[in-house]
């Protein structure tokens, strides 16, 4: 008996046969998606950290600020509210200087705002400088004066302003812009020029003032933004020697302020009752507050035993009136900081962005880092104040303005 079997049709076959590989493609193509790894973000967005921890940095700064200065104020004005008051109109126009340079595009940064911030950086320090020339002459220049021994500020009325503020997002804008169109010759000293000549003819107006604190902040953000921008290792070392050396010679040749300053520092015992007075009560400060503080409001430092306590050294304010467990707080918003900004820049798909980022990452985070060292004593005075947090109206808009940077940054992203 012969088996029968059944013969479909040719044009069955063919069908079939290209409806197989059609649902073969398809399974194939729906497999893959499958397999596609899916990114799944876990933790709050780095934006939303910088925002939160300036946020709270800076509302800790005026619950301080009121309560280190309300003696200080009373003996000035005779009311409590004066010198917290001032210190919340610059925070409303550095909330507003944020919020706007937030929503500049970052090429704008590039093309046009980079270029005109350091044409009134310079022109503001060269201002200064000529002042101080004058004044060797027997004249002096308006607008121009000098707080406390240092010819850093330029005051119209009622507000003073430090162009050496205004020359730190300036410079990082300037020199984000070089390095970032010179990224293959900055293994040659003859592509490192123009970069050098800007931020050592900013430096040099800024040491002019009598500024030396801020002059070796903004020599190691150039060292950061060159390292991160590709230079050589050996070549970032070198430039570091030179600082060093440039800021002893400084320090040897024009001695005054300086001088009794480190040598307060290295024998804090021997200078008590002068120059070491101020670095001595923030330190009984900080120790007297214990685990938990004194409470907000009963620091004993502010009356008259710590000065400026409510701008370089607010942070001894801080740990008398909320223990270590507040001081930990506010450095560790500063970490928090620290980290949404380097996220920031490494997210960046732009050279210039990603520089720009880390520089003012930078400058903000190694600001905090110095006045915290010198705080706690293990830095010699500086006369920095901590960012956010301080008494000081151009520090807190050019800190703020900064923050709106590093959103422009995230937003290009």
């Amino acid at each position: 008996m012969t088996a029968s079997r059944r013969v479909a049709p040719r044009g069955a076959r063919t069908a079939g046969r290209g409806a197989t590989r059609a649902s073969g493609r398809g399974s194939g193509s729906g497999a893959s998606r499958r397999r596609d790894p899916v990114v799944v973000r876990r933790g709050p967005a780095p934006e939303t950290v910088l925002v939160a921890s300036v946020a709270l940095l800076c509302g800790i700064g005026l619950l301080m600020v009121f309560s280190a200065s309300q003696v200080l104020a009373v003996e000035q004005t005779g009311s409590s509210w004066s010198i917290v008051a001032r210190q919340a109109a610059w925070m409303v126009v550095g909330v507003g200087a944020l919020l706007l340079a937030a929503r500049v595009p970052l090429e704008m940064y590039r093309d046009r705002v980079g270029p005109l911030l350091m044409v009134l950086a310079v022109a503001g320090l060269g201002w200064i400088a000529l002042d101080l020339v004058a004044g060797r002459l027997g004249g002096g220049l308006p607008l121009a004066a000098s707080v406390n021994g240092a010819s850093r500020w330029l005051v119209a009325g009622p507000v003073q302003f430090q162009p050496s503020e205004l020359a730190k997002p300036a410079l990082i804008l300037w020199l984000a812009r070089l390095l970032a169109d010179r990224r293959r010759d900055l293994s040659t000293w003859a592509g490192l020029q123009p970069v050098l000549l800007a931020a050592f003819g900013v430096m040099g107006l800024v040491i002019i003032g009598d500024d030396l604190g801020t002059t070796m902040l903004l020599g190691i953000v150039l060292l950061v933004m060159l390292w991160m921008g590709g230079a050589p290792l050996r070549t970032v070392g070198s430039l570091l020697g030179v600082f060093l050396a440039g800021a002893a010679m400084v320090i040897t040749l024009f001695q005054g302020f300086r001088a009794q300053r480190i040598t307060a520092f290295l024998h804090p015992d021997d200078h008590t009752s002068a120059a070491g007075y101020q670095l001595l009560q923030s330190q009984i400060g900080l120790a007297s507050g214990g685990l938990f503080g004194s409470g907000p409001g009963f620091s004993r430092a502010k009356w008259g035993f710590l000065p400026e306590a409510h701008t370089d050294f607010i942070l001894a304010v801080i740990g008398e009136e909320l223990g270590l467990v507040g001081s930990l707080f506010v450095i560790g918003l500063f970490v928090a900081f620290m980290w949404a900004g380097c996220t920031i820049a490494m997210r960046s798909r732009s050279l210039f962005g990603r520089l720009v980022a880390f520089g003012v990452t930078t400058w903000i985070g190694l600001q905090a880092l110095i006045n915290i060292g010198v705080t706690v004593g293990t830095m010699p005075t500086k006369g920095i104040t901590l960012p956010f947090v301080s008494y000081g109206g151009s520090s807190l808009l050019m800190s703020l303005f900064g923050v709106g940077i590093l959103l422009s940054v995230a937003r290009a992203r």
